[in-house]
């Protein structure tokens, strides 16, 4: 069960974001622990959208080396590591944590 943190409209032809519900909690834990990392959190994961190979200002990508998933978000101290269906438009963001 996967969670969109985005939606697909017609003007918005963007990837989708399905959080997997490990990464859904790990947000509402960080949402009540810090509120500020919370919502720079959710900026970034909602800016992946746009283009989820790229890294621009605020969005800071990287390839990832595992089988576990393709890329990995850095938004300050927090990592969320996720992977891109590029047909279906897609984007499964399986994992968080903290570093």
């Amino acid at each position: 069960m996967s969670i969109s943190l985005s939606k697909r409209s017609q003007k918005n032809l963007g990837y989708e974001v399905l959080l997997h519900p490990g990464v859904s909690k790990y947000l509402l834990k960080l949402a009540r622990d810090a509120p500020k990392d919370a919502k720079r959190c959710v900026h970034g994961l909602r800016e992946l959208a746009k283009n989820p190979l790229k890294t621009r200002p605020g969005v800071d990508i990287a390839p990832w080396k595992g089988e576990e998933f393709s890329h990995r978000l850095r938004v300050g101290r927090h990592r969320f590591g996720y992977r891109v269906d590029k047909r279906a438009k897609l984007i499964y963001v399986d994992a968080a944590w903290f570093k």
